[in-house]
């Protein structure tokens, strides 16, 4: 057996890696839960629709994910039928960002009126788009743009942006700036760029207000998805237009809603999870509707909105990728649309198609990739990683039976864990996942209490779980049972918590807010120091952090509210600025936008490291899984590193390498069982290296100069 393992060895090529590391503002190189960079799949897939206009004959919609606006000249009366015209973009197949006026990032909502004037809240260029005769080619440039934080007063806290709701009747503007929690008025249509508003109104119980319901007159109703009046979403109501400064609103109602009114009188508005009617427009908080419908297929969410056109109602379905049509407004006896507009079965989503995963989350066994959706409450697991754009999964599997919403993952040795909410399963056989858990906690373990679970790891040491209340609960290895006490319990006070990652000698907790990453060594916690060995704090380019991971001894952080990525090559340098690399951005900058496109993120949320490549899963405003390659190659070769004695006793030697840009080498010895027992960093040319107190065994070297090199040595 001794002499097959040597033969194993000194048979086995060098496996070297010429490594130039990520780059900063790098191209993704691939990207599944979506068809491709820069392809919608077609007119009629629509991704997240989210904003309804109409003058009573045409039909406009917003889709944002696809940065684009869709035009009908005729309001369309069955389900395929393929818009006229598509602004934002140059034909119906192209979906990049961009910040000319014939481009848009993200748009939430458009208005047009019966001249033929247009408005459009391009929320993530922070602008509110403005043309003065209606589109008749694709691609049409805006006249006018109103960049928001240009034209922000000097003296307030949080200048105004992120526009999200827009109004016009052809003379006057409205514009709701969600940032900066204020709506703009224009007495008349804008007629230069970065126009003043000529009134504002701010509230202090606006939270983040979003659209505009109005007919010019009678009523002016704002939604707000986090409203201050009692800590949910809400709709402030005027029984007629506002005329005047931070006039106040008549009165509010629970749940955001967008509506119109109807050629009968009625009012008509969608709800985050019911389509609501008024016989007469509502004047006071005790008006509740004559008719409400929550249709089995209704998966509504930030998308609220409806409007009538040609006698048809047509109904936003944000989460359900369609537009619901009905002929009139429905009820709790007669929900269900007549059809509905990008798909032809309305029960179905079009994004299933296209392998869609809302807020991914990642583990590997090396081979293959399992992603984690807490909204779909699925499992997805690629067999092999994917090598295509628009890769489909090879399983799903639905995790609703047992009333699992998996915030997080982890893997390790054939164990698979997941947890969200209040509950943690456990499957003692990873390669069969679509059984039922061989284990599952609720609610508590121990003396650990369970209630909003955001974090969870695994590693040949611990078990680790993370409630967003700021409580991270430890176990040695997996409870047996649900009375087992965790052997450490780190409360970080009164934050908020998301992620936790481990790859055996780094344990990751990130703290979402304020944000802050802790880095423990698992060899100290193993005995009883749990003291972090990193914190990084108080840095400006740190936003709402939602997961950070350690690999090959670098670093990380998937920023998520700046949008972007952050990366040390060497976890020691962290948080130096000049060691940083950033992905979805150009520097570790503030002023970053979120974008969907090829070299920008929009939220990242989860990152899984493997084979040279970083993955990013994006959450909540986009959903995209993407793949970024560090420019490495990897080959055998007879370069003129050498490693000896090979087996060694007591000291091993290490000549023929070339050390790095800051004149180090550094290296691992890695075991049978990934763990990273002994590392290390020289300056020396030849280096000679104690390995007395290793125990007997093959051992893995990895060595990083000025490029990454792994050879098998036996400790004997």
């Amino acid at each position: 057996m001794r002499n097959f393992l040597l033969n194993l060895i000194f048979l086995s090529p060098i496996v070297i890696h010429g490594q130039t590391w990520f780059t900063t503002g790098q191209n993704a190189d691939l990207m599944v839960s979506g068809v491709d960079f820069n392809n919608t799949g077609g007119a009629l897939l629509f991704n997240h629709p989210n904003g309804l206009a109409s003058n009573g004959t045409n039909l406009l919609m917003c889709d944002r994910f696809n940065n684009r606006i869709l035009i009908w000249n005729n309001a369309p009366t069955v389900w395929n039928t393929s818009p006229d015209i598509v602004l934002g973009q140059p034909n119906f197949t192209a979906n990049n960002p961009g910040t000319n006026k014939n481009q848009m990032n993200w748009p939430g909502n458009v208005s047009v009126a019966a001249n033929g004037k247009l408005v459009v809240a391009d929320t993530g260029n922070d602008r509110v788009l403005l043309w003065n005769s209606f589109p008749t080619s694709n691609g049409q440039y805006a006249n006018i743009s109103i960049h928001l934080p240009t034209i922000s007063p000097t003296n307030i806290p949080l200048k105004w942006a992120w526009p999200w709701g827009v109004w016009t009747d052809g003379t006057r503007v409205a514009a709701v700036a969600t940032m900066g929690r204020t709506i703009l008025f224009w007495n008349s249509f804008p007629v230069s760029d970065n126009q003043q508003p000529d009134y504002t109104i701010t509230n202090a119980n606006f939270g983040t207000p979003r659209n505009i319901s109005t007919d010019g007159a009678t009523y002016f109703f704002v939604g707000d998805h986090n409203a201050q009046v009692n800590g949910n979403p809400g709709t402030f109501f005027w029984n007629s237009y506002p005329s005047i400064t931070n006039q106040p609103y008549n009165f509010y109602r629970n749940e955001w809603i967008k509506g119109t009114k109807l050629t009968s009188g009625q009012l008509i508005a969608s709800g985050l999870s019911h389509i609501y009617t008024w016989n007469t427009m509502p004047t006071n908080s005790g008006s509740n509707p004559n008719l409400s419908a929550a249709p089995s297929c209704y998966d509504n969410g930030d998308g609220v909105d409806v409007v009538g056109a040609n006698g048809r109602i047509y109904v936003c379905n944000y989460n359900g990728n369609s537009v619901l049509v009905y002929n009139s407004p429905p009820d709790s006896l007669n929900p269900n649309p007549v059809f509905a507009l990008g798909i032809s079965n309305y029960n179905n989503n079009t994004l299933d198609s296209i392998g869609y995963i809302q807020n991914p989350s990642f583990s590997t066994d090396g081979t293959r990739l399992i992603i984690t959706s807490d909204y779909d409450k699925r499992i997805y697991i690629y067999n092999t990683f994917p090598t295509s754009s628009g890769q489909m999964a090879s399983q799903v599997i639905s995790t609703q039976s047992y009333d699992l919403a998996p915030w997080d993952n982890a893997l390790y040795n054939n164990t698979f864990v997941a947890a969200g909410k209040n509950r943690v399963c456990v499957w003692n056989n990873a390669m069969n996942l679509s059984a039922n858990p061989s284990q599952i906690f609720n609610g508590n373990i121990g003396s650990a209490t369970l209630n909003d679970l955001k974090g969870i790891a695994l590693d040949n040491r611990f078990f680790y779980l993370s409630d967003r209340s700021g409580n991270v609960y430890i176990w040695n290895g997996i409870p047996a049972n649900n009375s087992v006490n965790p052997v450490y319990t780190l409360n970080l006070g009164n934050v908020q918590l998301n992620r936790l990652s481990s790859d055996g000698t780094y344990f990751c907790v990130t703290q979402q807010s304020p944000g802050a990453i802790y880095i423990y060594k698992v060899a100290a916690l193993a005995i009883g120091n749990t003291t972090p060995w990193k914190t990084i704090s108080g840095i400006g380019f740190l936003n709402l952090p939602s997961e950070t991971i350690t690999f090959n001894g670098s670093l990380a952080i998937a920023n998520s509210s700046f949008n972007d990525v952050l990366l040390w090559k060497d976890i020691n340098d962290a948080p130096d600025t000049d060691s940083i690399v950033v992905l979805g951005n150009n520097s570790n900058s503030s002023s970053n936008n979120p974008a969907i496109g090829i070299n920008r993120l929009f939220m990242p949320g989860a990152l899984l490291y493997e084979n040279n490549h970083l993955w990013v899963g994006e959450h909540k405003f986009s959903s995209r899984v993407l793949r970024f390659a560090s420019q490495s190659t990897t080959g055998t070769s007879d370069i003129n590193i050498i490693i000896y004695p090979n087996p060694a006793t007591n000291e091993l030697n290490i000549t023929g390498y070339n050390l790095d840009d800051q004149g180090i080498l550094q290296y691992n010895f890695i075991d049978c069982l990934g763990r990273t027992l002994m590392s290390g960093k020289s300056s020396e040319k030849n280096l000679k290296i104690s390995i007395s107190n290793l125990p007997k065994g093959v051992y893995l070297v990895k060595l990083k100069g000025n490029i990454w090199y792994t050879q098998k040595v036996i400790k004997d």
